[in-house]
C-alpha cells in the first residue's frame, strides 16, 4: 500500500516538474485545471453521435457497414450516383403501381361530383380488384370465409357505426358497449373469465406497440429502468422493431433453432439483464408458422421478474378453439404471461382492422394509457394511440363473434389446422424442398434442399396468379392458410412441382430467382442494414405518390 502511494507521489512530482509554467501553478490550481479539462472532454464526448450497432449486428458486420458508409459519404461521385439510382427506383415503383391507378383525382371538384359518377368508379374498382383478392390464390390478407350472406349482413350492421366515435361514450354509448363486450369476449378466450383487461386497437401492430409502451413505462416507474431493452426471437413480428424505434427500447434478438425454427431458450436467457423490461414469444411466428415454447418462456419471465408478451395476432383465434391439439398453455392461466395480442380481423374473420391487446393487471394496462389534466382544452384521456375513431372496428368484431359462435369457430379452426398439417406433409414429400420446422397452426414456409433457387419457384407461382410471401435467412416461401385459399392447396402443391421441373429444364433462365431474388440478393449484399432499410422506403414513397 505504501509503495503504491510513493509511486503516485513520484509520478505526480515528475509531471509537475515537466510543466513549463510550474512556478505559476500550485497544487490547487492543477486540481482545478484538471477538473476543467475533464468537464470539457465530457461535454464534447456526450455530444458526439457515435454510430451504434443495429439490433443483433455482429462487430465484423458493424465494421463493414461503417466502411461502406464512409465510402458513400466521402468518395467523389458515389453519393450523386446513388441519388440517381434512387430516382430510377422511385420511377420504376411508381410505374408499376400506376398501371393499376385509374381516374385520378388531383383536387376537390368545384361543385362536387354526382353520386352516380362516384358509384361508377367504385364498381369499376371492385370489379377489377376482386379478381385479385377473391382468386383463392392469396396468402393471408383476406381471411373471411366464403359466405356471401354473412358478409352482406356484416356490412349492413357495421355501416350504422360509420359516424360514431367511441371516444365520446356519452354520445355513442352503444359503440362503447360494443368495444367493451369485444374485449370481454376475447379475454374470456385467453383465461380472463372474471375480468377482461384489454384495449381494442386497429390491428396487431398497434396492439404490440401499446404492449411495449406499457412495459417501457412500467420498467421506468417500478424498476427505475431508463435504458430499457426487450429480448425477442429473430422470428418475432416486425412490429416489435417498430415499437422499439418509436419508444427508444433496445432490441436484443435471440437465435432460432434451425431444426425447430422456435426460439433458442438458452440464447434468449443470455440476453436478459437488469434493463430488460419484457421477453416475447409467438403463437405462431409469421415467417415459419412455428410456435415458441410458451410455457418455458413464461417460467423464465417469472424467474427473471420481467414481462412476457405472447403474440397471438396470427393464430389466436385458431389455438383458442383447438386446445385438444395439445399446444400447451399459452394464455393467462399460465403464470408468467403478462400480456397477449390477438387479431379479430384475421382468423376471427372480422372486417379490417381490429385487434385486442390484453393485460394481466389493470395497473400494467394503465401504463399504456395517455391522460393529461392540465391541457387548456380540458381534461383529456385516451386508452390507445388514437383519439377520435370510428366505431366500425368494434361493430364488425362484435357482429362477427356473435354471428359465428364458438361451435362454428371450432369447426373452421379445425379445417385450417388439418389443411396446414397436410400441406406441410405434402411439401416435405417433394425431394427438392424442406418445410421449416413443424407448423401445426395456420401457415407453412418451405426452403430449397439443393440447387433450386426457391425464389425462382416464387417467380413461376406468381406468374400463375399466386400472391405469396417470401422469407430470408433462410430463403423461403411462406403461405398463410385461410378459408379463401384452403380449396386450392392441392393445386398449389401441384404447381410447385411443375415449377421445379420448369427450373430444371431451364436452369440459366431461373438462376437469379426473379424479382425477389434480385431484391433480397441486393439487400443482403449491402453491409449497412439501415441503409438497406432506407432503400426499401422508396417503395413507400411511391405508394403515397399519385
Amino acid at each position: 500500500m505504501y509503495q503504491t502511494i510513493d509511486f503516485v507521489k513520484q509520478v505526480y512530482s515528475s509531471l509537475k516538474n515537466s510543466i513549463k509554467w510550474q512556478t505559476q501553478l500550485d497544487e490547487f490550481d492543477i486540481v482545478i485545471f484538471g477538473f476543467l479539462i475533464t468537464f470539457i472532454l465530457h461535454f464534447i464526448l456526450n455530444r458526439i453521435r457515435l454510430p451504434s450497432r443495429d439490433y443483433n449486428q455482429s462487430h465484423w458486420s458493424f465494421f463493414k457497414s461503417q466502411l461502406f458508409m464512409s465510402l458513400i459519404n466521402y468518395c467523389p461521385g458515389v453519393s450523386s450516383f446513388l441519388e440517381k439510382k434512387k430516382e430510377e427506383a422511385l420511377k420504376s415503383f411508381s410505374h408499376s403501381l400506376d398501371k393499376h391507378t385509374t381516374n385520378k383525382t388531383f383536387k376537390i371538384p368545384e361543385n362536387g361530383m354526382g353520386y352516380d359518377k362516384i358509384n361508377d368508379r367504385l364498381k369499376s374498382w371492385i370489379e377489377r380488384d376482386s379478381k385479385n383478392y377473391y382468386s383463392g390464390k392469396v396468402s393471408g390478407s383476406l381471411y373471411v370465409h366464403k359466405d356471401e350472406k354473412f358478409i352482406e349482413e356484416c356490412q349492413e350492421f357495421t355501416k350504422n357505426f360509420l359516424y360514431s366515435n367511441p371516444m365520446h361514450a356519452d354520445l355513442w354509448p352503444a359503440s362503447r358497449q360494443l368495444e367493451a363486450e369485444v374485449i370481454k369476449m376475447t379475454g374470456e378466450l385467453f383465461g380472463q373469465e372474471k375480468e377482461s383487461i384489454g384495449m381494442l386497437t386497429t390491428g396487431g401492430t398497434e396492439s404490440i406497440l401499446l404492449a411495449i409502451l406499457a412495459y417501457r413505462n412500467w420498467g421506468e416507474a417500478e424498476k427505475g429502468i431508463t435504458q430499457p431493452n426487450m429480448v425477442i426471437p429473430e422470428t418475432a413480428h416486425a412490429a416489435f422493431y417498430k415499437a422499439a424505434e418509436y419508444f427508444k427500447v433496445q432490441v436484443r434478438t435471440a437465435k432460432v433453432n434451425q431444426k425447430t425454427f422456435s426460439v433458442d431458450l438458452k440464447d434468449l436467457k443470455s440476453h436478459i439483464n437488469s434493463n430488460t423490461i419484457c421477453i416475447v414469444g409467438s403463437m405462431p411466428n409469421f415467417p415459419y408458422g412455428t410456435q415458441d415454447p410458451i410455457e418455458e418462456l413464461a417460467a423464465i419471465a417469472k424467474k427473471k421478474k420481467v414481462g412476457f408478451h405472447v403474440d397471438a395476432c396470427l393464430g389466436g383465434f385458431i389455438v383458442a378453439f383447438a386446445k385438444e391439439m395439445n399446444y400447451g398453455k399459452f394464455d393467462f392461466t399460465l403464470d408468467g404471461v403478462t400480456s397477449i395480442s390477438c387479431d379479430q380481423h384475421k382468423h376471427g374473420l372480422a372486417p379490417k382492422g381490429v385487434s385486442t391487446v390484453l393485460f394481466k393487471t389493470r395497473q400494467l394496462r394503465q401504463y399504456a394509457f395517455f391522460s393529461t389534466a392540465t391541457w387548456s382544452g380540458g381534461a383529456y384521456a385516451v386508452p390507445t394511440t388514437q383519439g377520435s375513431k370510428t366505431g366500425i372496428g368494434a361493430a364488425g368484431a362484435w357482429f362477427t363473434m356473435l354471428a359465428i359462435g364458438r361451435k362454428r369457430y371450432a369447426e373452421l379452426s379445425k379445417q385450417i389446422i388439418n389443411a396446414t398439417i397436410q400441406l406441410a406433409k405434402q411439401i416435405n414429400e417433394i425431394p427438392e424442398l424442406e418445410v421449416c420446422g413443424q407448423p401445426r397452426i395456420n401457415c407453412v414456409c418451405f426452403k430449397s434442399k439443393g440447387n433450386i433457387n426457391v425464389y425462382s419457384i416464387h417467380q413461376i407461382l406468381t406468374s400463375k396468379g399466386w400472391n405469396l410471401n417470401t422469407t430470408q435467412n433462410p430463403n423461403g416461401i411462406h403461405i398463410s392458410v385461410t378459408q379463401q385459399n384452403i380449396q386450392n392447396l392441392k393445386q398449389f402443391v401441384q404447381e410447385i412441382k411443375e415449377a421445379i421441373q420448369e427450373i430444371k429444364a431451364n436452369p440459366s433462365q431461373y438462376k437469379k430467382g426473379g424479382d425477389m431474388g434480385a431484391l433480397y440478393g441486393t439487400t443482403q449484399k449491402i453491409p449497412d442494414s439501415k441503409f438497406a432499410g432506407n432503400a426499401l422506403k422508396l417503395y413507400l414513397d411511391s405508394v403515397l405518390k399519385l
